[in-house]
C-alpha cells in the first residue's frame, strides 16, 4: 500500500467508500493529491479498464484508453464533465509510454464541485499514474501535464 509522503492519515470515509464501491477488493494505493485536499484509493487487481467513483459527486464512470481518446465511456456515452481531466491524463501519459492496464479508484475531496475540483482530479490521476509506473514526480510537472490536458483535451 502506498501512503502519502505527508504522513497524514487518509480519511476514514475514503476507505469506507472504496469498500462500498468495490466489494471484495482492497486498495493497493492510497494517496493525497499534491497540494490539494483530494484523496484516492485505487486497486489494479482485476482492473480491465479505468473505473473512477467520485464519492462527492456520487458518480461513476469507466473508460479504456481507446474510448478515452474519443472522450467516451465504455458504454459509448460522453464522459461526464468531471471525468475529462482524469481520462485526458490517461491518454496523454499513455502516449508518453506510461502504461497501465487499468485501475478501480475512489476519490474523495473537500473541494467544491466545479472547475477546481475537475482540475484537482487531473492532478490526482497524474500523480497516481506516476506512482503506478514507479516514477518520481514533482508537483510542477503534474501541473504542466494537467495544463496541457486542459488545452489539448478538455477544451480542444
Amino acid at each position: 500500500m502506498t501512503l502519502p509522503t505527508q504522513n497524514k492519515n487518509p480519511p476514514l470515509r475514503l476507505l469506507m467508500a472504496f469498500q462500498q464501491a468495490y466489494p471484495g477488493l482492497n486498495p493497493a494505493y492510497i494517496m493525497q493529491a499534491p497540494g490539494r485536499e483530494m484523496w484516492v484509493a485505487a486497486s489494479v487487481e482485476r482492473a480491465e479498464a479505468f473505473t473512477i467513483y467520485s464519492y462527492d459527486l456520487e458518480g461513476r464512470t469507466s473508460f479504456d484508453w481507446r474510448s478515452a481518446k474519443l472522450k467516451r465511456t465504455l458504454l459509448n456515452r460522453p464522459l461526464p464533465r468531471w471525468a475529462r481531466y482524469p481520462s485526458g491524463v490517461v491518454v496523454k501519459l499513455c502516449l508518453e509510454q506510461m502504461d497501465i492496464a487499468g485501475f478501480d479508484a475512489v476519490v474523495i475531496s473537500d473541494e467544491a464541485p466545479g472547475p477546481r475540483y475537475d482540475y484537482s482530479l487531473g492532478v490526482m490521476f497524474a500523480a497516481l499514474m506516476y506512482v503506478l509506473n514507479d516514477r518520481p514526480y514533482v508537483e510542477n510537472d503534474l501541473l504542466a501535464i494537467v495544463d496541457s490536458v486542459r488545452r489539448e483535451y478538455v477544451e480542444g
